[in-house]
């Protein structure tokens, strides 16, 4: 079957970049929660080696020591590659009496109506019993339905059965060989393109040793819907042996969705200062992903997770480069010029902007185009451009880097500096002259320059008026990561931002700025982990980004700037993997709060809740001991393990956690409420959320994700989930 070319996409695309014009949040027209934050994207190497697969997972099927469904190292897939901490599922069969219907799979959430995509890598693993006889079934579908019927055998291939009823054949099977499978779709659809790939080469590891075949056309016996389970069984007869392995399962739907379902409040902006914005700090090396390609063979879900390949030495002892990461995109198929797709990104990324109430991103570009930033620069350019089709409701500040010498706090980097050439660089002037950047009420754009004290207020001052010569008269935006130079910069910017504090400690940058400018911008940070150097701060849960919201309300602070929207390698706040959407549910709350100057009623229970997967002095296989370090150099930053449930009540209640038999409880007038208890050590468990009333549970689930007693590589991250009415 001939790939197929299809234009529905390409109008998509089109459709998002004029729609920011006159974007308007509206709500879902389905009543039923759907996210793309509860889809597997799961390489399985965070877990134990030779252990059973832990919740969210589950086991299919009753098992024993000759019928087993476990997490094993030589079940990862070549594909990606992890030879030092990578894993698998292996499906066991040992017994010539039963196993058939054992495996394992996932219930999730619905994803919203759309594209969607479904990749996996499988093998028959032929150093087990009788490859011959064994046969493999993997479904995507929604209770008893499964649109999307994969079968495996030597006998008969791998097969897709069609909507004739009959098994299309698309590839052989052979023991031994890792096969990747890739399927893109459309939940409204039953056409899907599906692509199967043997990796031929057992010496070479990673995605770039594998040449993704092409994608065929399947019509599938009915449409795909919005699944909500996924799971892989052996369906081979009673008598067979074997063993297969699954690795790389990933799915993903459309991230930049409606939100508004799973808010805990009414968006409204109606009543919004003008004068109070927000920002987002993005840094694009660590963007979105996937749609230019299949995400799970994408460079950064293969690198970036993945201890083996291209890690720098200070990274090596965390185990990988990135402990989370954007949540991927469906491929579009049908574009094949990268720009193009970058742009769909950059315009997705708008939305998702705006959605939140968001009034810009502050964007980084650089003179220096090596390492991949003249391709960064333009993926800042087509942020600008697609903020560009908003008519002034989203613009960009570009932070613009120079190239010192030498770096410091003082002014250090003027050396060998020449701000006239600074201004007169090309990069900076058509970042300056975009339609969308975001000008001042003087009509003036912004510049701004992360870590902006590295350069004297005298070299700034020579930049502005070189600008002003160049015919685009222009101000600065401070983003210091110190407070010394603050009064030196007041004659000179139109607004004074802070990288800010890491911990919910107290934290001087309001009475170091309020006098010396006009516009103070509060930092809005969650937490920061840094796998360079294995060290982190303590952010206690959800504390140090509820006080630092809370303190830019109180305090009447002008902007509000979110560090960071994308730079995972030291915190995001992005949809992602493993936080979800929950930083930015909450952020959509403070930000309407911040700019109405009122705070939002709260008209349907919503369960946030926050925690690490291990205890911090949980015995690990592998890395070093991670280091709890000051915040700032200024603030103590104690080290603490923690549970918490964050509660958004439109009437009082008991928050409840269950930890097995252990329950905790507290009282809530409704509204916002924390519950805090203890992270126990030496124990598996997953904990129970939930809110009572008149003592019954009104709302409540176990949270998304289990908690070890012992893990490989540490992750002291912490992860985020909601549960809502």
């Amino acid at each position: 079957m001939p790939e197929k070319m299809a234009v529905k996409r390409v109008c998509l695309l089109i459709g998002i970049l004029g729609f920011l014009a006159s974007l308007i949040t509206t709500v879902n027209a389905d009543d039923e929660l759907a996210s793309v934050a509860f889809l597997p994207v799961e390489k399985f190497d965070s877990y134990l080696p030779a252990d059973v697969l832990p919740h969210p997972w589950h086991t299919i099927g009753s098992l024993n020591d000759d019928l087993k469904v476990m997490i094993q190292t030589w079940a990862e897939s070549p594909v990606t590659g992890n030879h030092i901490s990578g894993k698998g599922v292996e499906i066991y069969d040992n017994s010539e009496l039963d196993g058939q219907g054992i495996g394992f799979g996932k219930h999730f959430i619905q994803p919203p109506v759309g594209p969607l995509f479904l990749g996996f890598d499988f093998r028959l693993d032929a150093r087990q019993g009788n490859p011959k006889s064994m046969q493999l079934t993997a479904e995507l579908g929604r209770g008893a339905q499964a649109p999307v019927v994969i079968t495996a055998s030597t006998i008969d291939g791998i097969q897709i059965k069609t909507a004739s009823g009959e098994q299309y054949k698309l590839e052989d099977c052979k023991p031994g060989t890792w096969y990747h499978v890739s399927i893109v779709g459309d939940t409204q659809s039953n056409e899907i393109h599906i692509s199967v790939t043997p990796h031929t080469n057992a010496k070479k590891f990673g995605w770039r040793t594998l040449k993704r075949k092409d994608y065929e056309v399947v019509q599938l016996p009915m449409a795909m819907g919005q699944p909500t389970d996924i799971w892989f069984q052996s369906v081979a007869p009673k008598e067979a042996t074997g063993a297969w392995n699954i690795d790389n399962v990933v799915m993903a739907g459309d991230v930049a969705a409606p939100r508004q379902r799973w808010w805990s409040f009414e968006p409204d902006m109606k009543n919004a200062d003008p004068k109070r914005k927000v920002f987002a700090y993005y840094f694009p090396p660590f963007s979105a992903y996937g749609h230019d390609e299949d995400p799970a063979l994408s460079w950064s879900y293969w690198q970036w997770n993945n201890l083996a390949e291209g890690l720098d030495p200070r990274r090596r002892d965390a185990g990988c480069k990135m402990q989370y990461i954007a949540l991927p995109r469906v491929p579009l198929l049908e574009i094949r010029d990268k720009k193009v797709v970058k742009a769909y990104e950059m315009a997705e990324e708008v939305k998702l902007g705006m959605m939140m109430g968001m009034d810009g991103f502050i964007t980084d570009f650089n003179h220096n185009t090596k390492g991949g930033w003249g391709w960064f620069n333009m993926m800042s350019m087509s942020l600008m451009d697609a903020a560009a089709k908003t008519d002034g409701k989203f613009g960009i500040i570009p932070a613009i880097y120079s190239y010192p010498s030498q770096s410091g706090v003082n002014g250090e980097a003027d050396e060998g500096n020449d701000p006239k050439l600074h201004a007169q660089n090309p990069i900076t002037l058509d970042a300056l002259k975009h339609p969308g950047v975001y000008k001042t009420e003087h009509g003036k754009p912004l510049i701004s320059m992360w870590l902006t004290e590295r350069h004297s207020p005298q070299w700034w001052r020579g930049v502005l008026d070189e600008l002003e010569k160049q015919g685009v008269p222009s101000e600065l935006f401070t983003q210091f990561n110190s407070m010394g130079r603050v009064e030196d910069f007041s004659k000179i910017a139109y607004g004074m931002g802070h990288w800010g504090p890491r911990a919910p400690t107290p934290y001087g940058w309001y009475d170091a700025a309020r006098s010396h400018t006009k516009v103070l911008a509060y930092p809005i940070v969650a937490q920061d982990v840094r796998t360079r150097g294995a060290h982190l701060v303590e952010a206690q849960n959800s504390r140090t980004i509820r006080k630092l919201w809370t303190d830019a309300i109180n305090l009447k602070a002008d902007w509000a700037v979110i560090n960071t929207w994308t730079d995972y390698s030291e915190q995001a706040q992005m949809p992602s993997t493993v936080i979800g959407y929950g930083l930015y549910d909450l952020n959509a709350y403070y930000t309407q709060w911040f700019k109405t100057r009122k705070q939002p009623q709260i008209i349907r229970d919503v369960l946030y809740y926050s925690h690490r997967r291990q205890h911090t002095e949980a015995p690990q296989l592998h890395g070093v001991r991670w280091k709890f370090g000051k915040d700032m150099n200024v603030n103590s930053s104690p080290e603490m393990n923690q549970i918490e449930l964050l509660a958004f009540l439109k009437l009082p209640g008991t928050l409840v956690i269950k930890i097995d038999d252990k329950v905790y409880r507290q009282k809530s007038d409704g509204g916002i409420t924390s519950l805090m208890v203890p992270l126990p050590k030496n124990k598996r468990f997953v904990p129970y959320f939930a809110v009572e009333r008149n003592g019954k549970e009104t709302l409540g689930d176990y949270g998304r994700y289990t908690i070890f007693e012992k893990v490989d590589f540490p992750n002291l991250l912490y992860h985020y989930g909601m549960i809502v009415e």
